[in-house]
């Protein structure tokens, strides 16, 4: 399949289901945000607390996570959400994290910042390559 922003949209709302799916097996009133929202994707009204779903593609080849946190110069990412977890998503695995044990990981292992522009894309993205065995240490 080639990679394109729309296969990886359609990619990313599938894994948001799953995860959803996942949630909802708790917490029944836990729904999906539509459309671009910054904050979450995820919102859990029974405990009042949003989820940022992540899809990577990568992960399993390069054995990092991917945490953005500006493009073109603008917060996003990390440092727009206002989720209380993430939901990593790749291969037949899900990474849950909690938002502040994201950044202690950065904070505490200072892991390697990258400028990137994505394909099909024409905004600069900075994001850090976290090694996978590191982002499994902080997991829920």
């Amino acid at each position: 399949m080639t990679r394109t922003f729309q296969t990886d949209l359609e990619l990313g709302k599938e894994a948001e289901g799953k995860v959803l799916d996942t949630i909802q097996k708790k917490y029944p009133l836990a729904f999906g945000i539509e459309g671009k929202h910054k904050a979450y994707d995820i919102f859990i009204p029974e405990l009042d607390v949003g989820v940022e779903v992540k899809h990577d593609l990568q992960t399993s080849t390069t054995g990092n996570i991917m945490i953005e946190i500006s493009c073109n110069g603008q917060p996003s990412g990390l440092m727009a959400t206002r989720a209380k977890m993430w939901a990593y998503c790749f291969d037949y695995e899900t990474l849950w994290l909690d938002t502040s044990r994201v950044k202690d990981m950065i904070i505490e292992h200072n892991p390697e910042l990258r400028r990137f522009t994505p394909k099909d894309e024409t905004c600069t993205v900075k994001a850090y390559l976290v090694p996978l065995d590191v982002a499994r240490g902080y997991c829920q």
